[in-house]
């Protein structure tokens, strides 16, 4: 008995000798985790239990973070709190002992099934409201003693202690956090200065704006020394009054770094006094503002020369105001061209069909017929410049088909020795066996006498000009948007000034030249530009200045083989059948009737859109409809999809003073204004079937043209 007493006892010390050990160790937890781990290497041999677990709670939940048992509890989960017994412990308030867990309707039995767990003791952490609770689990049924829930209630006020130290040490951690990051965010240094002592204790950043190594001492002296010479009295002015007055410390100052440089810094902070209103020092904070400075500086260097930029930006705005009125100015005569090109071909071709009828029939003797050769002479002369007016209007259509550029060069080479004149050097540069390009060659033609012009301009004492061609298989996208692809280009290049990387930038924009206003388009450039686009090509630009320039026009290589014969041919078809002639003007009409009339069609005739498709629903039979396009009402184009709704199978030829009728399509045929009866021929041999033989009278003229 004596002997069971002593057990007793030591037992009962050793577990005292544990919460000491257990208090201890909990006073120096200095966070959660400290505490949990405390609790979780102690509380088992201090209860006398064969596990233990440490629950935190979670919101709505309670969380086992740690345990020491025989075998696995439920670390790491979380169980709502009205569904476990460390809820019902929290929410209460109170410590549960439970001697059997199967006999108790608190407990979770799912939970406990797959456990060792048959008893257990759960006591609260925390004051007034619990925090966490301790629970100590037996593998057999039985009541507790009340000094086994004495020391474990015990246990769990220390811990409540120090957990609740734990958050207070969180939350200090948590605010010189908070400072620390507010402070590095706005690049603020924090600093303090003892006047008993004359100490200065600056942060990191502090000594960084003032371009000190944070790792090396910064004393006062050493802020001291830091400051301007210049700025130095005006600091110190303003330190004393602060510490006199009770102001805010509040001035902008340069200082100077070790190896010589030159800072801005803003320093800010208020006097600390003691309760008598005794002045201790200064607390505040710093801030490098060197980069305002120079901005500051360089607003003020901006606006000392802003009056200069108001008149630059003036004349710019000038120059740019002189382009538009000349580029409006080229529209407007453009448009103007345009039309009065239009109304010219339209007296121009009963002109030059009246002419070449009596022409063909050989009126008259030999002297009228000197005339009559003479007048249509000069009619076909007007209607070569009509076509230089559209082509300046922009009323050329284009029309991709396989060029052979080396011998569009050649032809052309004369012509351009006579633009760049007798002072330039024109050489050709042509690869031999050059596949066909798509291109359309009279737009190609106009752009290479543009870029010869430009490169003339270029070359004003003189020089020399290459014309080149060559083939190259590019199989990489390189700049200026030239696609992968076999191109044929077409390079043109002087040795005149050159450009700079500037006006070769802008260069292919619309209407931008370098020369006065009024000298040039400025359209050259952008109009081979966009007519290399369109072709499914580009532009490139090689240029420097005093280096001269070098042009390219990239062409696609076409698949087909260029179109062997171009003239008309040498004898016209002979026609029959009814021919339905469609014109508003009555001259132009009765011009082409006699033409249609010479070539053996009967001629119905229609003055509008409207009497055309009356006469083509009362005829027996028409072969062909020829129709003018700018007519009221309703064009040629309008009219030819009205047709093909009656009678899909009719030819229908488009006849215009314009080349680019809208809305054409580009297999309905079309004959520009003014033409011949030849040109009239041989459009309608292309549309109509063949005859067997040609008549004599077309054959003749052909013989005598």
């Amino acid at each position: 008995m004596t002997h069971g007493s002593s057990s007793a006892e030591q037992d009962a010390s050793s577990a005292q000798s544990f919460l000491i050990e257990a208090s201890e160790r909990l006073a120096a937890a200095r966070s959660m985790s400290e505490v949990v781990d405390v609790l979780r290497r102690t509380a088992r041999s201090a209860i006398g239990a064969e596990g233990i677990a440490v629950v935190l709670k979670d919101g709505d939940l309670c969380h086992y973070v740690a345990e020491d048992a025989i075998g696995p509890l439920w670390r790491g989960y979380r169980f709502p709190a009205d569904s476990c017994v460390s809820g019902w412990t929290m929410r209460h308030g109170q410590t549960i002992a439970i001697a059997d867990i199967l006999t108790d309707h608190r407990v979770p039995q799912e939970a406990y099934r797959p456990t060792f767990v048959r008893s257990l003791v759960m006591a609260p952490i925390g004051r007034p409201a619990p925090v966490a609770a301790l629970g100590a689990y037996w593998s057999q049924p039985g009541a507790h003693d009340r000094a086994t829930i004495d020391r474990l209630e015990s246990l769990a006020r220390l811990s409540g202690i120090a957990i609740e130290n734990a958050r207070l040490i969180h939350e200090m951690e948590e605010s010189e956090r908070h400072r620390a990051l507010i402070l590095a965010a706005g690049r603020m240094g924090s600093w303090t200065f003892d006047t008993a002592t004359g100490a200065l204790d600056a942060s990191s950043l502090c000594r960084r704006n003032f371009g000190r190594d944070p790792a090396l001492p910064f004393s006062y002296a050493d802020w001291q020394a830091a400051i301007h010479p210049e700025d130095r009295d005006r600091v110190n002015a303003a330190i004393r009054d602060s510490l006199n007055s009770g102001c805010d410390y509040d001035v902008e100052y340069r200082v100077v770094t070790p190896d010589g440089g030159i800072r801005w810094v803003a320093v800010r902070a208020q006097p600390a006094r003691l309760a008598d209103g005794a002045a201790t020092g200064l607390a505040g904070i710093s801030i490098d503002i060197t980069d305002r400075k120079h901005m500051e500086d360089a607003l003020r260097t901006s606006a000392a020369t802003l009056e200069h930029l108001v008149e630059e930006r003036t004349r710019e705005l000038v120059r740019t105001q002189d382009a538009l009125r000349q580029s409006q100015k080229l529209e407007a005569m453009g448009q103007l061209t345009g039309g009065v090109a239009h109304d010219f071909n339209n007296l121009l071709t009963p002109i030059i069909g009246s002419l070449d009828l009596l022409h063909r029939r050989q009126v008259g003797g030999e002297r009228e017929q000197r005339v009559i050769a003479g007048a249509l002479d000069s009619a076909d002369r007007a209607r070569t410049l009509v076509q230089r007016l559209l082509a300046f209007a922009r009323r050329q259509p284009l029309k991709p088909e396989p060029v052979d550029l080396g011998s569009l060069v050649r032809g052309m080479a004369e012509l351009i020795g006579t633009t760049l004149g007798p002072q330039i050097k024109v050489r050709l540069d042509l690869a031999t066996d050059l596949p066909s390009a798509l291109a359309d060659a009279h737009q190609v033609e106009m752009a290479l006498l543009n870029l010869a012009v430009n490169a003339r301009d270029a070359m004003p004492r003189g020089g020399e000009f290459v014309l080149s061609a060559d083939y190259i298989d590019q199989p990489d996208a390189v700049a200026n948007s030239v696609k992968p692809g076999r191109y044929v280009i077409l390079r043109v290049a002087d040795t005149g000034v050159g450009m700079n990387a500037e006006t070769r930038r802008r260069a292919i924009e619309p209407f931008f030249s370098t020369k006065g206003v009024g000298q040039g388009t400025g359209l050259g450039l952008s109009m081979a530009h966009g007519l290399a686009l369109q072709l499914g090509g580009a532009l490139t630009i090689d240029s420097a200045p005093g280096h001269g320039t070098a042009v390219a026009l990239w062409l696609p290589v076409s698949e087909r083989n260029p179109i062997e014969a171009r003239d008309a041919p040498t004898w016209q078809t002979a026609f029959t059948g009814t021919a339905l002639l469609v014109d508003d003007e009555d001259i132009v009409r009765a011009s082409t009737a006699d033409m249609l009339t010479d070539l053996g069609f009967q001629v119905m005739e229609a003055r509008s859109g409207a009497e055309a498709i009356a006469c083509l629903n009362r005829a027996d039979s028409i072969d062909i409809m020829v129709t003018d396009h700018i007519m009221p009402n309703m064009t040629g184009v309008e009219l030819a999809r009205e047709i093909a709704l009656i009678d899909p199978m009719l030819p229908v030829l488009i006849v215009s003073g314009y080349s680019d009728a809208v809305g054409l399509a580009s297999s309905l045929p079309r004959l520009g204004k003014p033409f011949r009866q030849a040109d009239l021929a041989a459009v309608l041999a292309t549309i109509l079937p063949t005859p067997l033989t040609p008549p004599m009278d077309i054959a003749q003229d052909q013989r005598q043209d």
